[in-house]
């Protein structure tokens, strides 16, 4: 009978130990990671790629659905893609061998709320005649742009059209991309290593680990089973860790800088081995002007700046061209893009 209690008190210990580690994983994994105002139908937007992180999900349908929340509306928008990944109009399209123009770039020029003939991706194909393959996707920035570009060389553009937004020169050297949750969307970025000076100190690294899954089966909130409810928890403490790390080591402007510059070299340079122009096309937040490190290290490639253009269109009480409540570009702020970006390929015979 002596004995009963020391095991009677290792149990009592044990399974107070492990109902507290449980706990503390539900509050840190579940209570304490807040809920979005969206939900989700069909496919998944994006799949897990080793290289990049998150790459769009080829030949899909994703239909998202906003309810309404202060100062916006309710809205839903499909997302269809072919085969490349692309954004299209429909479902089961497939991609040409060959385009007029890539389009490359984050939720800006991807058409976050906005249904694929509303982008000014589209728009511009429409007006010019010519074929686009819009292959951007929400939360890019250079880096992904970039790999993007080379993976899809044999598009054989005859221009490529980045759309880039000042926030991409924090992106490019972060390893967690934006996202609607506190912990980390593992993507592709830019590090410097310890030797060397210039570009040679620049290199992409690759993600950390697998953020989509950790964000899909958040979005769809498939944790009921106990073990994946419990192996799903430790990768979200895994990823808010990642987080953390990430935004404590904040990179300086002039990391920000470098990076952006290595990136555009780089993109400058898989333009001409494709034999194809490069036009950074870059897209005002809020009105705001470029960052001031974008003329340090824009070089010779060609830039379309839009933010006296969006100016002008306010001064002339033209329409929003930002969604409200929002910051993304309306259907007039795209049709506003597709204007100017039309305008000036015209002007400069990009696709001569």
């Amino acid at each position: 009978m002596k004995k009963a209690k020391p095991m009677k008190t290792a149990l009592l210990v044990l399974a107070s130990t492990i109902a507290s580690l449980l706990l503390g994983l539900w509050i840190a994994a579940y209570l304490t990671v807040p809920g979005i105002a969206m939900s989700v139908e069909g496919d998944p937007l994006v799949i897990y790629d080793p290289e990049i992180g998150a790459i769009p999900n080829p030949s899909s349908h994703n239909r998202r659905i906003y309810p309404a929340i202060k100062d916006r509306k309710a809205f839903a928008f499909d997302v269809y893609t072919n085969d490349r990944g692309a954004r299209v109009d429909g479902p089961g399209q497939r991609s040409p061998a060959r385009v007029d123009i890539l389009t490359l770039g984050d939720s800006f020029t991807w058409g976050y709320a906005l249904e694929n003939p509303q982008t000014y991706a589209a728009t511009v194909g429409g007006e010019l005649g010519a074929s686009v393959s819009n292959l951007a996707m929400a939360s890019y920035g250079t880096t992904q742009g970039l790999q993007i570009l080379r993976r899809n060389r044999d598009l054989a553009p005859k221009l490529v059209v980045y759309g880039m937004i000042a926030h991409h020169f924090e992106r490019n050297v972060m390893p967690c991309a934006p996202s609607y949750y506190p912990f980390c969307l593992d993507v592709s970025h830019v590090v410097e290593d310890g030797q060397g000076s210039g570009q040679d100190k620049q290199r992409i690294a690759r993600p950390w680990s697998n953020g989509v899954k950790r964000l899909q089966q958040q979005l769809t909130g498939n944790s009921y089973n106990p073990v994946r409810w419990l192996t799903h928890g430790i990768d979200v403490i895994e990823g808010r860790i990642e987080y953390a790390r990430a935004t404590f080591d904040e990179a300086d402007e002039a990391r920000k800088d470098r990076a952006m510059g290595f990136l555009l070299r780089e993109m400058e340079r898989t333009a001409a081995e494709m034999n194809t122009r490069l036009l950074v096309v870059y897209l005002p937040t809020n009105y705001w002007g470029p960052p001031n490190g974008l003329a340090k290290v824009i070089g010779n490639i060609k830039l379309l700046d839009l933010t006296e253009a969006f100016h002008r269109n306010r001064e002339a009480g033209g329409p929003n061209p930002y969604i409200v409540g929002d910051g993304h570009p309306s259907a007039a702020g795209n049709a506003l893009i597709a204007s100017e970006i039309s305008k000036y390929i015209r002007r400069e015979g990009l696709l001569k």
